[in-house]
């Protein structure tokens, strides 16, 4: 609870104020550390209206652990700390010494990521207590499943939890990107009986505006530095050494290039399909790390949408503009954007290939021609899934 809701005569009119005052200074803040072009300064005013209505959206309806529900925490309208175009990400606060079962459909999901977390996601830490797959579950797509969180041991498929446990993050997967029924989760509490909301006063009202700023601001400070952090000194267009993340999922191996093109220039890399049995490239608009438009243009592959040349390499061309073959990512003509390799499950430290060429040179490296019918129905295919990925 906040300081104002804490002081006697607190009004309605002083904590909407309190929190008004909180956003326009981040609004300042964001204006201050965003670069002078005007693209990356229109960006940051949405990237802070998105963060608004994300945390404001998540503190009113999500925070309640005797009242789970889960809350679409990244999708193509929050966007925020480098969301993975292949997945959907989604959390439910939750309390160490409470029993809760998830259940639904795994529809088309060909996996999903299940994370008991400790603290908060940009602030606290974040530790991750517990990690486990759908496969590991012998789940599929199609199948049903139900899973209980407890502490003690429960019949059926159980999942222990830690008594500092804060919340439950699912990512679930989408490699073929088809346009099929994704899958479904619902959270419930068992160990206490459904209670009515406490009435709204001063000091709830306080409370949610005070969580809701609370994290746009850790939000902005967190993830607005995030890529200089991660870059540091190194060299535009290549990439650094795989490596995990200490927030994301322990399978994955991520690298990342800071990647600025004249229009005549493409960058070239070279993914091995033996390295991992999934990986995905995908770019990302700088500094405010959103995903590029992932659903009306091709700014992400993995591997199962490329298209591997005639000795079975595949080669991924990162271009302004359409060059006419396979595999190509889309910068969305940005004067400089990041690209990020995601590798799941490598059994060795994955190779990493890659080289500015002239874009007029790619014609004699025996790449597949790919013409504008062929691009069109690839845009229509990939809109068609991102509709039913994110239907409700």
């Amino acid at each position: 609870m906040t300081e104002l809701a804490d002081r006697t005569g607190a009004t309605d009119a002083d904590v909407w104020r309190s929190f008004c005052e909180r956003i326009a200074a981040l609004g300042d803040r964001v204006l201050a550390d965003a670069p002078e072009s005007p693209l990356a300064r229109a960006e940051g005013v949405r990237h802070l209206a998105n963060q608004l209505a994300c945390w404001l959206t998540y503190a009113i309806g999500h925070t309640d652990p005797s009242r789970p529900a889960f809350f679409r925490s990244s999708d193509p309208v929050y966007q925020w700390g480098g969301p993975n175009a292949d997945q959907v990400a989604r959390r439910a606060l939750i309390a160490g010494d409470g029993t809760y079962r998830i259940s639904g459909s795994m529809g088309s999901c060909e996996e999903f990521i299940l994370q008991i977390k400790l603290g908060a996601t940009q602030s606290g830490g974040a530790g991750i207590a517990t990690e486990v797959s759908a496969s590991s579950l012998g789940l599929g797509p199609g199948d049903p499943f139900e899973i209980v969180l407890a502490a003690t041991p429960q019949p059926g498929r159980w999942i222990e939890l830690h008594p500092d446990a804060s919340f439950v993050h699912v990512r679930d997967y989408y490699f073929d990107w088809r346009a099929a029924e994704p899958a479904t989760f619902v959270i419930e509490r068992l160990d206490s009986p459904g209670r009515p909301r406490p009435a709204t006063d001063t000091a709830g009202i306080a409370s949610i505006l005070d969580c809701a700023a609370a994290e746009i601001e850790n939000s902005i400070s967190f993830w607005s530095g995030y890529q200089e952090r991660m870059l540091g000194a190194q060299p535009s267009n290549s990439f650094g050494t795989p490596a995990p993340a200490g927030r994301g999922v322990l399978d994955i191996l991520y690298s990342h290039a800071g990647v600025a093109l004249s229009d005549d220039e493409a960058l070239l890399v070279t993914v091995h399909q033996d390295d991992a049995p999934m990986w995905d490239i995908q770019l990302y608009n700088r500094p405010w790390y959103e995903a590029l438009d992932f659903a009306n243009r091709v700014t992400c592959l993995n591997h199962c949408l490329v298209q591997p040349d005639a000795a079975g390499r595949v080669r991924i061309v990162i271009s302004n503009r359409d060059p006419g073959v396979a595999n190509w990512l889309d910068t969305e003509a940005r004067a400089e954007v990041l690209a990020t390799i995601r590798w799941w499950r490598a059994p060795n430290p994955p190779r990493l290939d890659h080289a500015v060429v002239a874009l007029d040179s790619l014609g004699s490296l025996g790449l597949a021609r790919v013409g504008r019918t062929e691009r069109d129905e690839d845009i229509r295919r990939r809109s068609a899934h991102i509709a039913w990925r994110y239907r409700t």
